[in-house]
């Protein structure tokens, strides 16, 4: 398949030192702003968000052939792992797509990357990558909300849990590099998370199979960072739930999930069994319906309740309140009471 030229001016890249930022130094995608970015995506609709471990796309046949699959569903953006191309860039596909990519650890092998959808691409603010199996991208939603998504690939059974736990580490750099309202983890983390134990808040009540080691430390990850298992959160027949086939034809695992800071904001997820590209993976869909509206109440709401400590002196509480607000005093015009006031709050 053909590549158009680049009509949309990359995202410039990360730094070009291996292993820093985003990593390989030609002119990747990583860091600044987009240039053309004008009000964001407006949330009217819900936002079709997937991930995907294609296997392989090394090759513009498998990536025409990835499209030709994508044509017939509804998505915006695909998290991909397991891409197999070289090097690290951001291209417009001859479909209008984005198609951003990274390499893995060893040439060829692994890698993760992004297809945004046409409709997209001017909401797209940044994309880095954090290392060979951890990319993310950000979407402006509104002038001040927007959406980060983090794409994973987790090291096989082979490597060693040390490898893991640095991937976790990856994550949470990527989830803390900037600020963004809106957080989700997609991707292959090959764990088992299975059924939630009694205790669990985190993984709801329809999870898949039995929990593995693997499973245990994402489910530990979970804990700290505050991400729910939003698979788990949907009741679905078991033959829409695994998501990875073993060779011999017989084990269903669901190893491949989609994790969000924020559980209202998703109205489904669901494994998609029409993409047939080769991969012994099914892909993973989740539907957010973003309601900026709501969100706002949400944050005031939680922002100005009161603790029940602060109740019981509130006197103490009235000098926190008015000395957190001191500072709009100074404020010059109605724009600059604005920002310090959702900065405040």
């Amino acid at each position: 398949m053909q590549m158009q030229p680049n009509k949309w001016p990359l995202v410039p890249g990360g730094s070009a030192i291996p292993g820093s930022g985003s990593g390989h130094g030609n002119g990747g995608a990583g860091g600044a702003k987009n240039p053309r970015q004008l009000s964001g995506y407006q949330s009217r609709r819900p936002l079709a968000l997937a991930t995907f471990n294609a296997q392989t796309l090394r090759t513009d046949e498998k990536l025409a052939e990835l499209e030709e699959e994508l044509s017939r569903l509804r998505w915006d953006i695909v998290g991909l792992c397991e891409v197999r191309r070289e090097g690290e860039d951001t291209m417009i596909l001859k479909s209008g797509n984005l198609l951003y990519f990274r390499e893995g650890e060893q040439l060829s092998q692994g890698g993760v990357g992004f297809i945004v959808h046409k409709s997209l691409i001017n909401s797209v603010v940044q994309i880095e990558s954090v290392s060979p199996r951890v990319a993310y991208l950000i979407l402006r939603i509104t002038k001040r909300y927007s959406l980060k998504v983090i794409q994973v690939y987790a090291p096989t059974s082979k490597y060693p849990d040390e490898d893991v736990e640095t991937m976790y580490e990856d994550i949470s750099r990527a989830m803390h590099s900037s600020r963004t309202h809106f957080t989700v983890v997609i991707g292959d983390f090959n764990a088992k998370l299975g059924k939630r134990s009694d205790n669990e808040l985190k993984v709801g009540q329809f999870g898949y199979g039995e929990r593995n080691a693997r499973g245990q430390l994402l489910a530990g990850f979970m804990e700290k960072e505050g991400f729910f298992m939003m698979n788990s959160f949907f009741r679905k027949p078991k033959q829409r739930k695994w998501t990875w086939l073993h060779p011999n034809g017989v084990i269903k695992n669901e190893i491949d999930f989609i994790l969000s800071t924020k559980r209202h904001i998703f109205n489904d997820v669901s494994v998609i069994n029409a993409v047939k590209t080769g991969s012994d993976h099914r892909m993973v869909r989740g539907t957010l319906n973003l309601r900026i509206k709501l969100e706002r109440w949400r944050l005031m709401k939680s922002t100005l309740r009161p603790a029940p400590i602060q109740l019981q002196n509130p006197e103490s509480f009235q000098l926190e309140l008015q000395n957190r607000f001191e500072c709009l005093g100074d404020c010059e015009n109605v724009d600059d009471y604005n920002d310090r006031f959702v900065e405040i709050v």
